[in-house]
């Protein structure tokens, strides 16, 4: 199978998040220690990787809360990383963090809204109103400051919630410039070949807050540990021993741990995003 370049990280800046919502394994399952990425070590994670492509400032953890944020996002910017992508809860833009998003490099903001309002305050606990005012601020603040800056909502699909997808839709597509529907991670059998030791479209790989290296943003508990980026660099954790021995458990079946319960949610809403869509060559 083939092995896709490396052009796409995922950078954890902190797995420290303000909201305790009802599905995220920050709320329940996650026991690696909380903290925040040190501003050298995402600096040397950039100039360690020359044919980055896309950035994914976010994981398991509100970004927002790291006080250096906005020097990561200035600082990959001018290495010339031309695609740089956020999601946040939304809980914390005052009117001076809203200017600040708009004053930086930042390509890409999502935001994490899941249905109805009822159902967001049943998932996030926290009233959805006041996010949605801080987003329409944002939407008409970057139409006259920075208009190419794109604003996303993500709508994280449970079967439970599902129903809400249609009308979610209509809603947010006056507001967002992009919507996107992804199935709710759960503990079920994996059958199939993962496509992200490989790279699905492009090649990828998370950097959790503190340097350890792992293969996708499911293993939050960081057990399929590939390396750590203080000591090595990304792309040579890419074609290292490590990942290629995952890559072979993958194609033998021999899933690890972490990978055999790792599924999503069955719904007509939103396809899978760790399957292979079309039948394996």
């Amino acid at each position: 199978m083939e092995v896709k370049n490396l052009t796409s990280l995922i950078i954890e800046p902190t797995n420290t998040c303000n909201l305790r919502c009802r599905f995220c394994f920050v709320t329940e399952g996650m026991e690696r220690k909380e903290g925040f990425m040190d501003l050298e070590l995402f600096k040397k994670i950039i100039d360690d990787s020359p044919n980055l492509e896309h950035l994914c400032m976010h994981n398991w953890g509100e970004p927002l809360l790291h006080k250096d944020i906005f020097k990561m996002f200035k600082y990959a910017h001018n290495a010339g990383v031309p695609w740089i992508v956020m999601n946040t809860n939304g809980t914390l833009l005052t009117d001076k963090m809203i200017d600040k998003i708009i004053d930086s490099p930042l390509n890409i903001i999502r935001f994490s809204i899941d249905g109805s309002a009822e159902t967001f305050k049943a998932v996030r606990g926290v009233e959805l109103e006041k996010i949605e005012r801080a987003i329409i601020k944002i939407k008409e603040k970057k139409e006259t400051r920075r208009p190419e800056l794109s604003i996303g909502v993500v709508f994280t699909v449970e079967e439970s919630t599902q129903n809400d997808a249609e009308e979610f839709i209509a809603y947010w597509k006056e507001i967002a410039d992009h919507i996107r529907l992804q199935p709710e991670l759960i503990q079920s059998p994996r059958v199939e070949v993962c496509p992200e030791p490989f790279g699905k479209d492009y090649g990828k790989l998370a950097v959790l807050w503190d340097g350890t290296v792992i293969p996708c943003c499911v293993d939050y508990n960081a057990t399929l540990t590939l390396g750590n980026a203080w000591d090595n660099r990304v792309t040579d954790i890419w074609q290292g021993h490590a990942i290629n021995q995952l890559r072979e458990q993958h194609l033998s079946g021999n899933f690890p741990k972490v990978c055999t319960n790792c599924n999503e949610c069955t719904t007509e809403k939103a396809p899978k995003r760790f399957f292979y869509e079309a039948d394996l060559a």
